[in-house]
């Protein structure tokens, strides 16, 4: 490991420019939906990723205008007649990532690990996140999402999300269904995905080149109030939970089959859905099924104010094993709370989880209860540069021997060259004390990223 390099005001200046110049003359696309509809990206976007009221609407009614049911279709084209242009309409691509990071940690190698457990340096990289999607509609109420991501950092690529949706079931906004790998908390209060906050995920110890996530040496800076919060608790696979991982409702996606709607007008939407599992994938292990349920409260949806108040529950059955190998219901209860007002956008969560049926040889070493709390705000301070912060709070539960609560607060700035190309700066430090850094919740003491953030 080389040695790290010590970040000043003028290298992360230097960093910027250079991402501005890199960035800003090539960089002429707009994304998918804007495309195919002749709308610019603010009108479904306060500031991308986060949607608005407008933007919400259109994602409840699969991808079709907000009051429609068409889809979007003017007639039907022989295959002689489709052209690039009709094909970049259901086509777009993310890129995003650090370019420069800086991570310090209190304590490098606690006594007793391995040397390099945790590393303290500097470092230029990729952006190592890219996405591709098709999204659309394929006729009147029936549309499609699909999401292929590359993470270049993890080595890993996959399907994040895909799946269909059938719209306006029984009438206008009666019912929406969508079946595939899906992510429940879209159309949530907080959504887990829309973060302006990039997840940036733990590292975990290596063996032979390959990741080992029984090893964790550095806490993952997600919202917490979505993070799993559990220490000792392992995938039906045998390998490890990471406490900081998005799981249950606030997982980023899972199999299953979601009903959404708004049978009495915009104030309220009622959600339930039922999933083969949290962390099956795409698989399932012929355990009983997991299930939830939401409700939404929406006042006023204009342009300029509108708040909303969720609640749900996630019930989950046989869905995770403890260190003995039984199996244990892992449940969950959220309620969260946006307000928009103008170029402000305020949203938090707070999550409860709960073990049942902990083994009795397990009790009396294992704390069953975990709590999250995560609180953001987003606001434009000019009319393309956004600042945001984020505050999250874990107490954590599990095995007594290994859970540590922990407590970040996270800044960031961010500019927005055009309304689908970003640069950003973000601080996030940890407020609790560091305990002598053998806990991966408190060896991270500040972590500095400085990256891009684009799509087309």
């Amino acid at each position: 490991m080389g040695l790290p390099v010590k970040i000043t005001t003028l290298s992360i200046a230097l960093c910027l420019f250079a991402m501005t110049l890199m960035i800003a003359n090539n960089a002429q696309a707009i994304p998918p939906f804007a495309r195919k509809y002749n709308l610019t990206c603010t009108a479904c976007h306060t500031a991308p990723p986060r949607l608005n009221p407008y933007g919400e609407r259109f994602l409840e009614n699969g991808y079709q205008l907000p009051g429609t049911e068409n889809g979007g279709i003017t007639g039907k084209r022989t295959l002689g007649d489709v052209s690039l242009d009709d094909v970049a309409n259901y086509l777009g691509v993310r890129l995003r990532g650090n370019v420069l990071r800086n991570h310090s940690v209190k304590q490098q190698n606690p006594p007793g690990s391995d040397p390099g457990v945790a590393e303290n340096k500097t470092e230029f990289g990729f952006p190592e996140v890219f996405s591709l999607f098709a999204a659309g509609t394929l006729t009147k109420n029936i549309g499609f999402f699909t999401e292929l991501e590359s993470n270049l950092e993890e080595g890993t690529t996959g399907i994040e999300r895909a799946f269909l949706t059938f719209n306006n079931l029984g009438g206008r906004d009666l019912a929406h269904i969508r079946v595939g790998r899906i992510d429940p908390s879209a159309s949530f209060s907080f959504s887990t995905l829309r973060q302006q906050l990039e997840f940036v995920g733990e590292h975990v110890k290596k063996a032979d080149g390959a990741f080992m996530p029984q090893t964790i040496n550095r806490a993952g800076l997600f919202p917490l109030a979505t993070a799993a919060k559990f220490y000792g608790l392992f995938h039906r696979d045998g390998t490890a939970l990471s406490p900081y991982a998005p799981s249950l409702y606030n997982g980023v996606a899972e199999m299953g089959v979601d009903v959404r709607g708004r049978p009495f007008g915009d104030w309220l939407l009622y959600q339930f859905g039922v999933l083969n599992g949290a962390n099956e994938g795409f698989g399932d292990s012929g355990k009983a099924k997991d299930f939830y349920g939401m409700v939404r409260l929406d006042y006023s949806r204009s342009n300029f104010f509108s708040a909303s108040l969720s609640g749900f529950t996630y019930f989950g059955n046989g869905n995770v094993r403890v260190r003995s190998g039984e199996d244990v219901n892992w449940n969950r209860y959220g309620v969260a709370a946006n307000v928009r007002y103008e170029m402000i956008d305020i949203y938090g969560l707070y999550t409860a989880d709960r073990i049942a049926r902990v083994p009795t040889a397990l009790a009396a070493d294992f704390d069953a209860t975990a709590t999250g709390l995560t609180v953001a705000a987003d606001a434009y301070v000019t009319s393309n540069t956004l600042l945001s912060v984020r505050y999250d709070h874990m107490d954590a539960g599990g095995e007594l021997d290994q859970r540590s609560s922990q407590t970040f607060v996270g800044f960031q700035v961010k500019q927005y060259l055009r309304t689908n190309v970003a640069i950003y700066a973000r601080d996030d430090m940890n407020l609790r004390k560091s305990e002598g850094g053998a806990a991966a919740a408190r060896n991270l003491r500040n972590a500095f990223f400085a990256g891009i953030d684009v799509v087309f």
